[in-house]
């Protein structure tokens, strides 16, 4: 009877196990959206842009750039936001990205959690950002609900992944 029981904890643990493991294909596929997501942001294709995410009113986009923060918490904020952005910006910007350093979590079948660095290069002007992505498999295709990333400044003195930088205090 031992046998079967020990035979039946393995089965379980492996099962469990198997199911938090993001796949290569799944990977892949992961990154194409994310590559996707960035490529029509920056060419103003708002439909294409919108069709990487799971439009909801959990859906979250956030960003901490050198000049600029932002946070929008639902899909309706987000696009009234990036509406806005592209009639102020209306000219195409030529981007690329150097991706590196993935790290998925897969969460449970349906939704997983990817982080990785990015450095963004417009105009020879080179960005390096902490990047974080939820996804959620919608009817076999991955959608983005949680962006999120942080500029990290190109200083050689900063290293360490718990180096704190304090903000300036603002007086409001």
């Amino acid at each position: 009877m031992k046998p079967y029981l020990i035979l039946l904890f393995v089965l379980f643990i492996t099962k469990s196990y198997a199911q938090n493991v993001t796949s290569l294909e799944e990977q892949n596929e992961i990154k194409k959206i994310i590559t996707d997501e960035s490529k029509f942001f920056y060419a103003l294709n708002m439909e294409k842009w919108a069709s990487c995410y799971r439009q909801t009113p959990q859906t979250y986009w956030a960003r901490i750039e050198k000049e600029e923060r932002f946070q929008k918490e639902g899909w309706d904020n987000i696009m009234l936001f990036v509406t806005n952005y592209f009639k102020e910006n209306p000219k195409v910007i030529k981007a690329t990205f150097k991706r590196e350093n993935y790290n998925f979590r897969k969460v449970n079948p349906t939704y997983v959690w990817v982080t990785f660095d990015q450095n963004k290069t417009i105009k020879e002007k080179k960005d390096l950002s902490k990047e974080t992505r939820i996804l959620e498999l919608i009817k076999g295709e991955w959608k983005i609900v949680n962006a999120t990333g942080f500029y990290m400044p190109n200083d050689k003195f900063v290293k360490s992944e718990t180096t704190i930088i304090p903000l300036k205090k603002r007086s409001f």
